[in-house]
């Protein structure tokens, strides 16, 4: 597919960007004690440029000391020379880079200042009030953040008065509730954003580009909305700004909003242009940044030709991948971001250093070339697994002469049943692109061969890399072995991967999918779209209760409440009997849900005794992936890395 649209170059003030695409605004989690630029982020910044991306807009840039929480600084002169290193690093491969300037206000998780001080689901800490002459002090610190970036050589700057941060605390009516100069009307909510931009005009020069990001849409009661949305577009452009960017607010990861910010695998992609297009149609003479799920190169070019928005921000997909811009131009196969959500949550919510499932490398950028093999070995990897095959692609970019056996006839193992419902798309796009790597290396795979010690006697590997996966744990309890009655298959039990991998061995119409994790959720809701009546029975107090990724839970168990789900938590299956399953709540009632199969799904438990009997025949191998220790694909994949560097 060509990209007519997407790699079409644009004007931005006086700036031209080589194509449409822009690197979002991202937290890293990766922050000085002192603010200061880190060392790491310069190679991290340079390998996006060089991959082809037009403009960078650099992550949350701090304007104001009244800000407590440490992030990248910008409000004092010594940062200037770490900015021109973050500059430079973007530039030297002809990307643009805008410096965001922002202050986080009454969302600063150690407690700040706000427009007023109110009880809000916006803030963890109550925020004191700023008084008139704080708020003219922080006008000046943008102005000044903004003079920074310019003596320290970027092509402009981003205005953030997104995410509901202090700008937005300001232009919202839900979180400014002042009656005096900077509060109460439209004008006067706007008199913040508007006199830093004519600030930034007179010191930094009437060329110097400033861009506005916002949210277009707040989840929050009298919030911005659709209505007043493109009014604070309108007047921001009225002051000179040189494109729009349309972001959102959701009050709090435990309520589900139509317009979240990092939309996970759950949702549709593309989640917040509806935003971009509200806006397109009033301010119709100034560019207008799209955001929100913008993983694939296509979606990205429909929605420019169909002049939907300008350019679009693409964020996660750039951590998964950053050469997405090259590999999009010249038809090149791109890593996917499965939107997993593990980037933001690290970054975010844990304060760690920011990590991706399917990119081992990111924020690591200076250690990724590999090192070729002193030395040629046969590597035999039995598993076609996340983790086998990565092992086996990185093995074989080194030099060695890599066998991958798998025991079924297709490769990918648990991202095979992982991928089949249709709300795993971004999954199956994953195993699509580790099954194209595969098939275009020097790999050799052999599939429907069970591997035997015997087998690795014959074969004789130098290094044996053993990622069998692992098994389905069972369900224990009385009555397992009744038989099927009448046309039913009353009492039979199922594992969720055999359901996952095919639905329709599950004929019966009543389903009870024993255990709320993650995958039961996901088999529960699967079964649920093809007409079952299905029940979740979980022993804890609440569905998911174990997953701390609360932005991805409460997008699924909405989705199965919305569909007719139903859950008893808090409850253990006790027996099957012949009139159904026997479930206890923690008070000890008991009851018989009348049901047609059982599904289960406990988890996966290793093999160990397979892994021994392989080990013992070959001096160097290797044991990853679920036949340790069961995991997610994050692991899987980072596993499979490492060793194929080491061997």
């Amino acid at each position: 597919m060509t990209f007519k649209h997407l790699f079409t170059p644009i004007m931005l003030g006086k700036v031209e960007v080589r194509n449409r695409i822009a690197m979002a605004p991202i937290g890293t989690g990766i922050y000085n004690p002192d603010d200061t630029v880190p060392d790491r982020t310069i190679p991290y910044v340079e390998a996006r440029a060089k991959g082809g991306v037009g403009l960078i807009i650099t992550q949350f840039g701090r304007a104001s000391k009244y800000q407590t929480t440490h992030l990248m600084g910008v409000f004092e002169d010594r940062f200037i020379p770490g900015l021109r290193r973050y500059a430079e690093a973007a530039q030297r491969h002809g990307a643009r880079v805008f410096l965001q300037i922002a202050a986080l206000g009454g969302k600063d998780p150690q407690g700040s200042y706000a427009p007023s001080a109110i009880e809000s689901p916006l803030y963890t800490v109550p925020p004191k009030e700023l008084t008139a002459e704080q708020i003219e002090e922080i006008i000046g610190e943008f102005v000044q953040a903004a003079r920074r970036a310019r003596e320290a050589g970027f092509d402009g700057v981003e205005l953030h008065g997104a995410h509901s941060y202090l700008i937005g605390q300001f232009i919202s009516p839900h979180a400014n509730r002042r009656t005096d100069a900077y509060g109460g009307d439209f004008e006067r909510r706007m008199r913040v954003p508007v006199e830093i931009v004519r600030g930034i005009r007179k010191v930094c020069g009437e060329d110097f580009p400033v861009g506005f990001k916002f949210s277009a849409y707040e989840e929050i009661p009298n919030g911005v909305d659709h209505e007043l949305a493109p009014r604070i577009a309108e007047r921001m452009a009225r002051e000179g700004i040189v494109y729009v960017h349309a972001a959102s607010t959701a009050s709090t990861i435990e309520a589900l909003s139509d317009y979240p910010s990092v939309p996970p695998m759950y949702m549709k992609r593309n989640t917040l242009l509806f935003l971009a297009e509200n806006l397109k149609g009033t301010v119709k003479d100034l560019p207008i940044i799209a955001t929100g799920s913008i993983v694939s190169p296509r979606d990205a070019e429909d929605i420019l030709a169909e002049e939907k928005a300008d350019m679009v921000a693409v964020g996660r997909a750039l951590l998964a991948d950053p050469e997405w811009p090259n590999r999009a131009k010249t038809g090149r196969r791109i890593r996917p971001c499965i939107r997993c959500n593990v980037c933001h949550y690290e970054a975010v919510f844990k304060w760690h250093d920011i990590a991706c499932t399917v990119n081992p490398y990111l924020a690591r950028e200076a250690e990724e070339a590999l090192v070729p093999a002193e030395r040629s070995k046969r590597v035999m990897v039995v598993g076609g697994g996340p983790a086998g095959m990565v092992t086996a692609l990185v093995a074989s970019q080194r030099g060695h002469q890599v066998t991958l056996y798998e025991q079924r006839e297709e490769l990918g193992g648990m991202l095979v049943p992982g991928s089949n419902p249709p709300f795993k798309a971004d999954v199956r796009d994953l195993l699509a692109y580790y099954r194209g790597e595969i098939a275009d290396s020097a790999v050799e795979v052999r599939t429907g061969v069970e591997v035997t010690p015997e087998l690795v006697a014959k074969e004789a590997p130098e290094v044996l890399v053993v990622a069998l996966g692992g098994v389905s744990a069972g369900l224990e309890v009385p009555g397992l072995d009744r038989k099927p009655v009448l046309h039913f298959v009353r009492g039979h039990v199922r594992s969720a991967v055999e359901v996952l991998r095919d639905r329709d061995v599950v004929q019966g119409d009543r389903v009870v999918v024993v255990g709320g994790g993650d995958v039961g959720c996901e088999t529960a809701l699967y079964l649920r779209q093809a007409g079952k009546d299905v029940t979740v029975v979980e022993m804890l107090d609440a569905l998911m209760m174990e997953n701390e990724m609360k932005n991805n839970t409460m997008v699924l168990k909405t989705m199965l409440e919305e569909a007719g789900v139903k859950a008893r938590t808090g409850t253990a299956v006790k027996a099957i009997t012949a009139d159904g399953v026997m479930v206890e709540a923690k008070d000890g009632a008991k009851e018989t849900l009348p049901v047609d199969e059982v599904v289960v799904a406990m988890g996966i438990q290793p093999k160990p005794e397979r892994v021994a009997s392989l080990r013992a025949v070959c001096e160097e191998t290797y044991v990853i992936g679920d036949c340790v220790e069961p995991a997610r694909i994050f692991e899987a994949v980072h596993e499979g890395d490492r060793i194929g560097r080491t061997v």
